[in-house]
């Protein structure tokens, strides 16, 4: 069990944990980020910075609804991801310019058993 504390310097704190992703083939650089829990996401979204370090090749592009209900068109990449030794998946990503951070979605948080306690600002995973 991996266990961290919420991010406190975003109000109001919230479930971060580092994650790193590659290539899906497992080659090429690695880079670790900090990775917000978005269970409102159905799909995990990598800055696009992301893409560029990794020289991802454009997997496909899918209707993303955001708050607010605004359907658009969003490119996908093919990611290997990794939550500390748990085993790697490889998911589908979609690429935002605006998103900082990268945001786990359900398709990464549903392989996972999750506790998020927030009195006491603490998450577990794994």
């Amino acid at each position: 069990m991996i266990r961290y504390r919420y991010n406190q310097q975003v109000s109001p704190p919230a479930p971060f944990i580092h994650v790193t992703i590659r290539r899906p083939t497992g080659d090429g650089p690695l880079l670790t980020l900090p990775a917000l829990l978005d269970t409102a996401a159905d799909f995990t979204v990598i800055p696009w910075r992301v893409v560029d370090e990794l020289q991802l090749l454009q997997h496909d592009e899918v209707e993303a609804v955001g708050f607010g209900g605004q359907a658009t068109l969003v490119t996908s990449f093919i990611i290997q991801l990794r939550i500390h030794e748990l085993e790697p998946l490889n998911v589908e990503a979609l690429a935002s310019r605006e998103e900082p951070h990268v945001l786990l979605g359900r398709d990464v948080l549903n392989a996972q058993r999750i506790v998020l306690d927030g009195p006491e600002l603490v998450l577990e995973i794994g």
